[in-house]
Formats: structure tokens, C-alpha cells, sequence
């Protein structure tokens, strides 16, 4: 009776170590996936929800998720659309737990949705990083791989010639947001 209590001891000692090691292993592999993940995944798993975001210069956004691509995201935000670059996302409040994969196997990039908002003529804010005049608006006339060249306009004017206070060529990298309204969507 003892030998049988014994090997019984063994075998439940020998279960419990196995079970233990397993769910280590488990552990580590679910630690290992959420290394992987982006923070474009964490926000695609909010689309449709409301966030709000701060960008690196301190402005703050809040609105619907309503598309979320490799290097930029859309926010609708009341009776305006901003898109807003990754690279100057400093935070963001109202993500769940969701995530989600990319969105396409072909890249929406920044330079195609100005390129969007250039061809429909668009009235567009462009908000800038570091500078004293941080907002510049107007319609976008070129979309380079890695500017945009913006017509600028009074506010509340239109397009025509004699309102137009000139052209400023503006880096990507110097984009926070830009501000259209809702009926120029992607």
C-alpha cells in the first residue's frame, strides 16, 4: 500500500510540475506576441471609438477613430476630419485591450491620402511643429514623397486669386495634423 501511495505522490508531483512549465511556456508565448505588436494595431482595434490623442507640440485631439494606416491615422473630430502622423502621436487615452492586423496589403500612405485632399481642392489646416505661427491654411497645390506645398488663404475667403497671401512648402516630418472637412473622406 505505501509503494502505491508513493508512486501516486510521484505521479501527481511529476503532473504538477508539467502543468506548471506549461502554463510558463504559455505565459512567455503571450508575452512574446503583445512585444509584436504596434501601436497601429492597438488603434485599429479602437476603430469607431471615441480617443483622444496628444500630439509631441501638445495638441490634443478628440474624436471617432475612423481609419487607421501604417504612418497616419484619420480622427473625425465634430464637423471636421484630421489626420494625424504616427511619428508625432505622443499619447493616446480610450484604447481597449483589442488589437488588430494591418489594415491592407498595399499601404495608404500620408503622401497618397494629401494627395486625395490636393486633387479634391480641399480648404485644409496644416498644424506644424515648433514654429511661432504653428497653423497654416489654405489648399494643398503639390504633394511630394516627402512634402506638400500649400496655396495660402484668408480664413472664411475663397480660392481666388487676389485672396491668396502665398505659397509655403512644408517637410512631412514637420506635419502634426492637417484638418479638412468631413466631405473630403478617404
Amino acid at each position: 500500500m505505501r509503494w502505491e501511495q508513493l508512486f501516486a505522490d510521484l505521479e501527481a508531483q511529476l503532473h504538477a510540475a508539467s502543468q506548471q512549465e506549461l502554463e510558463q511556456r504559455v505565459n512567455e508565448l503571450a508575452r512574446i506576441e503583445d512585444a509584436r505588436q504596434t501601436l497601429g494595431e492597438a488603434l485599429r482595434g479602437a476603430l469607431g471609438q471615441a480617443v483622444q490623442l496628444v500630439m509631441r507640440n501638445g495638441a490634443a485631439f478628440h474624436g471617432i477613430l475612423a481609419k487607421v494606416e501604417c504612418d497616419w491615422l484619420l480622427l473625425r473630430e465634430g464637423e471636421r476630419s484630421v489626420i494625424l502622423p504616427m511619428g508625432h502621436i505622443q499619447r493616446v487615452h480610450g484604447l481597449g485591450s483589442r488589437r488588430a492586423g494591418p489594415p491592407t496589403s498595399v499601404p495608404f500612405t500620408l503622401a497618397a491620402a494629401l494627395r486625395i485632399l490636393a486633387r479634391n481642392r480641399a480648404m485644409v489646416a496644416l498644424e506644424l511643429d515648433g514654429v511661432r505661427n504653428p497653423v497654416l491654411r489654405g489648399v494643398l497645390d503639390q504633394v511630394g514623397a516627402d512634402f506638400v506645398q500649400i496655396m495660402q488663404l484668408s480664413d472664411g475667403v475663397g480660392r481666388d486669386s487676389e485672396n491668396r497671401q502665398g505659397t509655403a512648402v512644408v517637410p512631412f516630418a514637420s506635419l502634426v495634423a492637417v484638418t479638412s472637412s468631413p466631405e473630403n473622406e478617404f
